[in-house]
């Protein structure tokens, strides 16, 4: 390997030879064909529409205060004499920033459909100076088209962008043109050209400038400041409308505007949902529905969410990891096909391969599932492929219902236990299915501790949880046309036990005010006395009233028949290894980065990543002159101590890397040589194993152990 390249000059990836590509075109198609690539195809393209659907809606809900805020606030504005102030909307996004883009995509997005066509987005990239920052609004608003405009005003539109220079790009061009414009859509001389989206505010007919700074405290705060003082100076003559996306608080935005620039705007402040809300319904709606056959196990289910809580509160991200565990649970796994939605297993079972069923038979569920059956039934099912598709179809019909009344019943049992104190079995429905999936709940001590609270709820909450419970279980039956008994039966029970409570409830009120409760402690009776007789009374056992008996049998119907009954652990029930993915190492080593451990693998053991026969070496440990500089130099590095002596170790890397004849000190180093190591201890102090000094000017301080 050539001594001076420097690996941080690098990239460890190399395009293939021609050879090699054309192989992998060829392995394309191959993998593109598979039935296992073919069913995730169209399970991922189903959930991605469903996530599609609620991201809008969620969305929609957030933005629709905004954009009508942004529709009416220069009319506002001249009605409440701030005529001299920008209007502006703050809006706070939590701090999950990697589902910023798609927020503000959506928006601008919906202020073009429905407030204006002239929308311009400010991104860091393009704002390092306010002349940039200019340039680029500037160059944003002149080059919109309009989708209501005629040919002649496009041409209008497109010269200013092919022929306006970028020093030119500045407000007064910006004024000039919108003037040109307006004056072009003006009634006087042409009423048909009138922008319909512009007109949606009464009083206010030319079209607003709006403009979009997604991230707030990433911009440069002078930089910020002066397009503001600039901005406010044109704003009698342009309508302009900043929109601030905050991630943290509203005093983000106070901290890089000073008093005299932050008088120049009428700021409104909106809140979005926070990302856990966004990821509850995500669960709620999309992944623990009939929609999306596959699921997780508990722990890779707890893996993702603990990324999510932990990390970098993204949904975007906790989608991409689910899609990866998708795709894991397909790869290369034919039998996966049966994980799709319950109208096309029919056709599913019917395509499948003698190679897929010997692998279904393989699966440890179907294995105990045949241990318990008679010895005339086990033989047909391993050898007797038609009847083993026959007995297949009708497992895999009981496992979906199965999984349908488990989702059904977890919805039960989160309305029934999420409002109680300390909420023993969670706050939220991913809580509850974590814990659900991964053992019988019923059996769980928090599970009786719920169910020990609420013996003692009201009658008021009590009823108002039965109805939400049963509610849930219309909706399933309807979902099922009514094609359920089982849920029919419970239904039909709880309901006789809400008519029940409601009437005891009528009738204790009556009672009540015909014939108060009194307790008779009798006259003339002194202090000691009256303590004894009150001790008396705690000790007897107070008969149950009658809504006491009702709502202790329903909590025993509850506990003891339903929840047991539909919430027993998916790995009891034959062929859930096709629905539930479990390979949570796998996922974790893919997803969960390990950065330290991968920089010692590549300067411990260069061949690891390069591929190289010159950095080949049969010990870890040992070292070589055809490493890379900043490898041999992180080698010496693992042999000292906490401090460092540079003299030390530049005799230790000429020694290696150029030693001399005598094997004596080179007390003059080539330049070369010099800056050769210098570079490598740069690079190494880049990376964080090392820093410089203040005890002693020639030392440097080791920062990492155990590393080695």
């Amino acid at each position: 390997m050539d001594q001076k390249v420097s690996v941080s000059k690098g990239c460890f990836v190399h395009k293939p030879h021609s050879r090699s590509s054309k192989k992998l075109k060829k392995q394309q198609p191959f993998a593109n064909n598979q039935p296992w690539h073919e069913a995730y195809k169209n399970l991922w393209s189903t959930v991605e529409e469903n996530l599609e659907e609620l991201r809008e809606d969620l969305f929609s809900k957030i933005l629709k205060n905004l954009i009508l805020y942004i529709q009416k606030c220069h009319t506002n504005r001249i009605s409440s004499n701030s005529a001299n102030e920008i209007p502006s909307a703050t809006l706070l996004t939590g701090v999950n920033i990697p589902d910023h883009d798609a927020l503000f995509a959506t928006l601008s997005s919906q202020l073009r459909q429905k407030v204006t066509p002239h929308v311009a987005t400010l991104q860091l990239r393009n704002c390092a100076t306010i002349r940039s920052t200019v340039e680029h609004l500037v160059l944003q608003f002149m080059s919109r088209k309009d989708g209501n405009m005629s040919l002649e005003d496009e041409d209008l539109l497109d010269r200013p962008k092919n022929h306006i220079k970028k020093s030119d790009c500045n407000f007064p061009t910006l004024s000039a043109w919108y003037n040109e414009q307006v004056r072009l859509k003006s009634p006087s001389r042409s009423p048909r050209k009138k922008l319909k989206n512009s007109q949606s505010v009464e009083g206010n007919k030319n079209p607003l400038l709006v403009v979009v700074i997604p991230n707030v405290e990433g911009f440069s705060s002078q930089v910020l400041q002066n397009l503001i003082l600039i901005a406010s100076g044109y704003v009698k003559s342009l309508p302009l409308v900043f929109v601030f996306g905050v991630a943290t608080a509203v005093c983000a935005l106070h901290r890089s505007l000073p008093y005299h620039v932050s008088s120049k705007l009428c700021n409104e402040v909106f809140h979005s949902e926070p990302s856990i809300t966004y990821l509850n319904q995500v669960i709620d709606k999309v992944l623990l529905t009939s929609k999306c056959p596959f699921h997780l196990d508990d722990r890779t289910f707890k893996l993702l969410t603990d990324i999510f809580l932990f990390y970098d509160f993204s949904v975007h991200g906790f989608i991409q990891h689910f899609k990866y565990c998708m795709i894991e649970h397909f790869f290369n796994s034919n039998s996966k096909v049966l994980c799709c939605p319950i109208a096309d297993m029919p056709q599913s079972i019917k395509s499948l391969s003698e190679e897929q069923l010997e692998e279904l038979r393989q699966l440890s569920s179907f294995r105990q599932y045949v241990d318990t059956l008679p010895k005339k039934e086990k033989a047909p099912l391993l050898l007797d492929n038609s009847h083993f598709k026959v007995v297949l179809q009708k497992l895999m019909v009981e496992l979906h219902e199965y999984v349908e009344n488990f989702h059904t019943f977890l919805r039960c049992l989160h309305v029934l236990t999420s409002s109680l104190p300390k909420a023993p079995l969670g706050k939220h429905l991913r809580e509850v299915y974590s814990m659900a999936v991964a053992s019988n709940v019923s059996e769980a001590s928090q599970f009786k501790e719920c169910f020990q609270l609420l013996g003692f709820q009201s009658r008021e909450e009590l009823l108002d949880k039965i109805e939400k419970v049963l509610s849930i279980l219309q909706s399933a039956m309807k979902e099922k046309s009514g094609k359920c008994p089982s849920l029919k039966e419970v239904e039909q029970k709880l309901s006789e036990y809400h008519t029940k409570i409601a009437e005891l409830g009528m009738k204790t009120a009556e009672h009540a005010l015909k014939s108060p409760t009194k307790i008779d402690i009798g006259e003339n009776i002194n202090r000691h006395q009256l303590k004894e007789k009150l001790l008396e009374l705690s000790r007897k056992q107070r008969p149950l009233s009658a809504y006491e008996e009702t709502r202790k049998s329903l909590l025993d119907y509850l506990a003891g028949s339903v929840f047991p009954q539909f919430l027993v652990p998916p790995v009891t029930v034959p062929f859930h290894e096709v629905l539930f993915f479990s390979n949570m190492a796998r996922v974790k080593r893919h997803i969960v980065g390990t950065p330290r451990a991968v920089v010692h693998m590549a300067l411990n053991n260069p061949c690891y990543y390069l591929q190289c026969d010159c950095c080949r070496m049969d010990k870890s440990s040992s070292v070589s002159s055809t490493l890379p500089d900043i490898c041999i130099v992180y080698k010496l590095h693992l042999e000292c101590g906490r401090l460092i002596n540079m003299y030390d170790w530049l005799q230790a890397f000429l020694a290696i890397v150029s030693p001399s004849e005598s094997g004596e000190e080179q007390r003059e180093v080539p330049p070369q040589m010099q800056a050769r190591f210098t570079q490598a201890v740069a690079e190494l102090q880049f990376l964080g194993f090392i820093k410089t000094s203040r005890k002693k000017t020639d030392h440097v301080t080791r920062l990492t152990w155990g590393a080695s």
